[in-house]
């Protein structure tokens, strides 16, 4: 459990997604604020537990080569990451109607994959498959353990975005962009830091 929690928390990185959670929900009332954390948390915890079961058999079925995933959702989080930094007008009136409407479905996406848990944390747990005959005991040990510290990680989603707003909201507003303004940058830099490892998977596939 420790072991996968250690590996996942720094990917995932609850604390630096804060301020981007709370800057893009800034237009949604506390409760469904509060509701949408929970619903994130809990997205986390069923995506990624997903990967965990079936993930590796998907991607061989499908031949698809887990570099190519770092490299589309690399992709995704530079674009959502720049956006962000441009300043771009988030919502309209219309739209912010839209997005209380539609709270459960963009619970997932964007909030849950990618920015949440994105390629980085599923490259991580597909790492941390276990390895071993299917049926023993052994095997299923660690991935009770593995699924254990996955949950740990998925509650500390649910913990910092549902309580982020008594840290941010008393930064005031310019407090609160310029945290943003760098958590954007850092999540810039995550999707290009992802991009070039798949890149060089596919180039270096021996390094």
């Amino acid at each position: 459990m420790a072991f996968a929690f250690l590996a996942l928390f720094p990917i995932v990185n609850p604390p630096a997604m804060a301020p981007i959670f709370i800057d893009m929900t800034s237009s949604l009332p506390a409760d469904q604020r509060h509701r949408l954390a929970h619903l994130i948390g809990w997205y986390s915890l069923v995506m990624l537990l997903g990967v965990l079961l079936v993930g590796g058999w998907i991607l061989k079925i499908l031949d698809i080569s887990i570099h190519v995933i770092r490299i589309a959702g690399g992709l995704i989080l530079f674009n959502t990451a720049w956006q962000m930094l441009r300043n771009e007008p988030r919502e309209t009136a219309d739209k912010d109607d839209e997005f209380k409407a539609d709270i459960s479905s963009r619970a997932f996406f964007p909030m849950t994959m990618p920015i949440t848990t994105g390629p980085g944390s599923i490259a991580i747990t597909l790492t941390l498959i276990p390895t071993g005959p299917l049926l023993a005991v052994k095997t299923w040990i660690k991935f009770a353990g593995i699924s254990a510290g996955i949950a740990a990680t998925a509650f500390s989603v649910f913990i910092f975005y549902r309580y982020s707003e008594y840290f941010f909201m008393r930064m005031g507003k310019t407090g609160i962009q310029i945290f943003t303004k760098l958590a954007a940058f850092i999540l810039l830099a995550i999707g290009v830091n992802i991009i070039w490892d798949g890149i060089s998977g596919l180039v270096f596939p021996g390094r």
